[in-house]
């Protein structure tokens, strides 16, 4: 599979192929991946270790303390 990037603003539901890859694309199934490039509100300027931080997990009370039993599945963990 070979990936080719590029941006392109959408208007009325249609992107604009640039035209260098129309040739190369034309007749042909492809993928479609939408990522919007801008930024969204107060998130912009957030870190990344910020970000993650705000991540909250469940598990046992004792999971750091306990992790290998738990990962090997000993039943008493």
């Amino acid at each position: 599979m070979k990936a080719i990037e590029f941006q392109a603003v959408a208007h009325d539901g249609v992107l604009d192929i640039p035209q260098e890859h129309r040739r190369v694309l034309d007749g042909k199934k492809v993928r479609v991946v939408l990522v919007d490039v801008e930024p969204q509100g107060s998130d912009a300027n957030e870190t990344v270790l910020s970000r993650l931080r705000k991540v909250k997990t469940q598990g046992p009370a004792d999971l750091s303390t306990n992790h290998d039993a738990y990962i090997v599945g000993e039943r008493d963990a």
